[in-house]
């Protein structure tokens, strides 16, 4: 995994927000701040807290994980796919890998 930068983290906000089709303004008010907040976020006027960033992670139903792992390449599919990948045993597992790599 790349190192994840500050300007990384608010570009997924970005993302994430936009992604949940909400504007910076109603973002703003969702999470109980003044209209512009999301705007400061995103332009770097403001450095971005932790509590905001879980608040915003609940606020657009991702896990805090997926918003660092998937960035924007969060798909929900995809995250499907890798939950039950997950649950599979380890035989199951290379079996899947192994047609993986059989249908690139």
């Amino acid at each position: 995994m790349t190192k994840i930068t500050y300007d990384d983290i608010i570009k997924r906000i970005g993302y994430f927000r936009t992604k949940a089709n909400l504007s910076m303004r109603e973002a703003s008010l969702r999470l109980g701040y003044n209209p512009q907040f999301m705007s400061t976020i995103e332009n770097k006027s403001i450095e971005l807290k932790v509590k905001t960033l879980l608040d915003f992670c609940d606020m657009v139903d991702i896990t805090l994980q997926d918003f660092v792992y998937l960035g924007d390449s969060y798909n929900k599919e995809n995250k499907d796919v890798l939950d039950l990948f997950n649950k599979l045993s380890t035989d199951s597992k290379q079996t899947i890998l192994d047609l993986m790599k059989k249908l690139k």
